[in-house]
């Protein structure tokens, strides 16, 4: 077995270096256990690494893993605490009351001796279990050959594979579906069902009807509708509702709901209800729905469920209608889709096709199957694809096919690098169908150490995560939602349910998180992550944390719904551990109220922050979309160990506290769309910024904001979205001043509220870094492109964004590197093609919309249509 300590032990063993380098008086004062404890995490670290590929003995040494699991988290928060102890020293914070703890060195002394010892003894009984193991496992090596991943863009490789135009072996299901809808009685409600086991295909089949160029032109409202296993009739109809673009009641109670429907009448529609499982309410449900959907005159329309239950879609769809089940794939199918993933960069010699139809074999003709499989091989060498058939053998097949399925998922899981393998087992918390945001579960990682820089490496954590998730996405681990057109960088993903049950299984082996028999999030003691759903919360007598639970291990916390139902006041100071507080995907909006009188049924605002500055420990905040958030307060400078604050769609936040500069550790901030005036002073002393997004420039005048020229002193600066309005007065200094930031590599420039000529001066004088690749600009009112706007000034610049402006040209004197171009609403610049093509010669996307005045180009410049090399 490969074990997910390793990277845990490298997260702590880093944090332990970093503080014995600084040598400050906190650490000194421990300087023998720190020494100690760098040798322990070393020799632990050692260890696991022997332990690579060793999975018959993973029950025996189950409790030593888990025993120095419990070592290793003890001793991050310790470390954790010595660091936020040295940044407040650092400050000379004015909060000597909220850290002066007498007792602070004799608890963190004892701390580690207990940590030193405990290691100890569970390393020599991990220790012993391993030798034992590694008598028995089989030579894993191959005439030294290296089975590391071949080096290939990942970009390259996700805008081949991903078509979703491209099918096996469905065609024919796909056509009867056409055949039977486009045939149908006008006047008419149909019923049809698409039945088979997870994985086959029925969703694929779905979809594809779904956005079918002739269906679509025949409804008038298309409605998908994802039902999952926690079947819940208010979210069905309120995701009806919305789709329809129908306004849904004041009052959501299922009949009212149902009401709404009737308004659908005359109009012609079609409904996907999505993975629909058995439950005692959903037959009243169905019953109800049938009865309130009014019948078109003029064109039929229908109801489509895909089920994996055949009583389900017997007692839904009658006798009349149509039931498709598909099959799985015939060997010619198979083979057909094995080939499109698999031999993308490999090379295909005869032996590689021997290996292959093995494994096709193995996989049972299951789609999900074959392309998990493949995707995985896609890269790999010969010796890899003949050892994967051996370790189908090496695992216990169910006859069942559902077990079938899951052992190749398991066999691609068990591929993935050690340190992507926590990665993917992050997703086991999130429920059934839900868009995930990749911005968000990057930052999850980063702060938890799951994602690291290296070093010699260029690129940033946040960096190396997106290429994570295109690797899992790569190996169909992911169902991309929305990426970005030009290299495939993920936005938002789904998991197939089949996935999700899969790392479920083995996020609760691993004693990350727990679940009940239908795949529901429950929370114990032991758990180290949780997400809360509305049907969590609704759960009285199963509370998300116990009282007695002041020793909580809880390190990641999502919100998903209204927390009306949960007492926080008494919850949140049971989360000393807490690392990630996210509530990003909850209503926490409709419960912030100015009113004490109303404060039983929700939270104060300035409560809010009381509660979330008790978490010393946490490094990830997420609090976008909170309207009702008016301020940050002083008390934000008590989260010294915070490196990640997103308050984007704060549309009422007015003011942040100067205190927010006590933040050393920052390393993301996002304000975007907030309507700041300014952002404190001193910025510049946040020394590890790489992100900032929503940053105002202002003038000198106003000295209590901060300006350009503090700007320039963040060096490690990545990524920077700023906002020109009309500036009274800018200095030369400051016009030069983000020609410092050496290491920017995005630049987004938003002069939405620029109207003055000497503004657009100003933003026309600024001086650039060379190394920016990235470039967006919006709402530029100029007939021409800025100064800097060259190849000579931005040697590096490979994508460029301009949207909402007056330009008329991109000086095409120049030949610039550029490879992905976005247009849109440009309605003054006249480009013709011809010209394009000879200025930007390395082009190879490009999407626009629009842009009445482009001559000759290959592609709708009106529409919104999109190019490719």
């Amino acid at each position: 077995m490969e074990t997910l300590l390793g990277p845990m032990v490298q997260v702590v063993l880093d944090k332990v270096c970093t503080a014995m380098l600084n040598r400050a008086q906190v650490i000194a004062n421990f300087e023998d256990q720190f020494e100690q404890l760098k040798k322990g995490l070393t020799t632990t670290n050692d260890l696991l690494a022997k332990a690579m590929d060793l999975q018959s003995k993973y029950d025996e040494v189950m409790g030593a893993l888990s025993q120095l699991r419990e070592v290793i988290d003890k001793a991050d928060d310790v470390l954790t605490d010595c660091l936020v102890r040295v940044t407040y020293k650092e400050n000379k914070s004015s909060l000597r009351f909220w850290f002066h703890d007498p007792g602070f060195k004799l608890r963190v002394g004892k701390q580690l001796k207990d940590i030193n010892t405990k290691m100890d003894v569970a390393r020599n009984t991990l220790g012993e279990h391993l030798k034992i193991a590694n008598s028995t496992a089989p030579d894993r090596t191959h005439n030294g050959e290296s089975h590391e991943n071949q080096s290939e863009s990942t970009w390259e490789f996700m805008s081949r594979n991903y078509d979703p135009g491209v099918t096996y072996g469905l065609d024919n299901y796909i056509k009867s579906l056409k055949e039977w809808m486009l045939g149908s009685t006008k006047g008419k409600l149909d019923f049809a069902g698409i039945v088979g086991m997870g994985g086959l295909g029925k969703t694929t089949i779905a979809k594809m009807f779904f956005n079918d160029p002739e269906v679509v032109s025949h409804f008038d409202k298309m409605i998908w509708v994802p039902v999952s296993r926690n079947f819940s009739a208010q979210r069905i109809l309120k995701c009806m509702l919305e789709k329809a673009n129908l306004q849904a009641p004041d009052v959501l109670e299922s009949d009212n709901m149902f009401t709404s429907l009737k308004r659908l009448k005359d109009q012609a529609y079609l409904i996907v209800m999505d993975d629909v499982w058995h439950n005692p309410n959903l037959y009243s449900f169905w019953t109800n729905l049938r009865d309130s959907l009014p019948k078109t005159v003029k064109k039929s329309s229908c109801i489509i469920i895909t089920t994996r239950n055949i009583e389900v879609a017997n007692r839904l769809v009658d006798q009349d209608s149509l039931k498709l089940q598909p099959d799985t794939l015939n060997e010619k199918d198979s083979w057909a889709l094995f080939s499109r993933v698999a031999f993308q960069s490999t090379e295909v010699t005869e032996l590689f096709k021997e290996a292959g139809r093995a494994i096709v074999n193995k996989c049972g003709g299951l789609p999900l199957a074959i392309k998990t499989v493949g995707g995985y091989l896609a890269k790999e060498s010969l010796f890899k694809w003949t050892e994967t058939i051996e370790k189908f053998h090496s695992l216990a097949i169910n006859n069942e096919e559902t077990e079938s399925l899951m052992l190749c998922l398991q066999v691609s899981y068990n591929e993935l690098p050690t340190e992507m393998k926590q990665c993917l087992l992050c997703l086991s918390v999130y429920p059934e169908d839900v868009e995930i945001h990749a911005d968000q579960l990057l930052h999850w990682w980063f702060v938890e150490g799951l994602i690291r820089s290296k070093k010699g490496n260029s690129k940033t954590a946040l960096e190396l995560g997106y290429e994570y998730l295109a690797k899992l996405a790569n190996r169909c681990l992911l169902e991309v939602a929305e990426t970005r057109g030009y290299d495939g960088r993920i936005y938002k993903f789904k998991i197939h349910d089949m996935i999700r049950e899969l790392i479920i299984r083995i996020a609760e082996k691993e004693k990350f998180c727990n679940f009940n028999e239908e795949c529901r999030q429950i929370q114990i003691e032991e758990s180290r992550w949780l997400c809360i759903t509305e049907d969590m919360a609704a759960e009285v007598e199963t509370p998300w944390i116990k009282s007695n639970s002041s020793n909580s291990k809880l390190r990641a916390l999502l919100l998903m719904s209204s927390p009306s139902m949960i007492d926080f006041t008494k919850k949140f100071v049971l989360l000393e551990s807490l690392r990630v507080l996210d509530f990003s995907y909850s209503k926490l909006d409709v419960i912030i109220v100015e009113d004490s009188s109303t404060a039983s049924s929700g939270i104060r605002v300035e409560k809010l922050f009381d509660m979330i500055t008790s978490l010393k420990r946490l490094a990830c905040l997420n609090l976008s979309g909170v309207q009702k958030l008016l301020e940050v307060p002083s008390s934000i400078e008590k989260l010294l160990n915070l490196q990640v604050l997103v308050l984007n769609g704060c549309i009422n936040l007015g003011k942040i506290h100067a205190k927010i500069t006590s933040l050393k550790r920052l390393v993301v901030l996002d304000i975007g769309t907030c309507p700041l005036e300014h952002l404190p002073r001193d910025l510049g002393r946040l020394s590890d910024l790489q992100e900032l997004s929503g940053f105002r420039v202002v003038s000198r005048a106003k000295t209590w904001g901060c300006t350009l020229l503090q700007l320039g002193r963040l060096k490690q600066l990545r990524v920077l979205r700023i906002t020109i309005g009309n500036v009274a007065e800018i200095s030369e200094e400051e016009k030069k001043s983000l020609s410092s930031l050496q290491n920017l590599k995005v630049l987004a420039i938003d002069a939405a509220d620029t109207n003055k000529q000497e503004n657009l001066e100003m933003i026309d004088e600024l001086e650039l870094p060379p190394k920016i690749e990235e470039l967006y600009l919006r709402n530029y009112r100029s007939r021409k492109m800025p100064n800097w706007f060259s190849p000579l000034r931005l040697p590096k610049l490979h994508y460029l964004s301009i949207e909402d402006c007056d330009v008329e040209s991109l000086k095409d004197n120049y030949s610039w590197k550029i490879e992905g171009l976005y247009l849109k609403l440009l309605e003054m610049l006249k480009v013709d093609w011809n010209d394009l093509k000879r200025t930007m010669p390395a082009l190879r996307y490009m999407e626009i919309s629009k842009c009445s005045n482009l001559r000759n180009f290959p592609i709708d410049v009106v529409k919104k249509a999109v190019w490719r090399k």
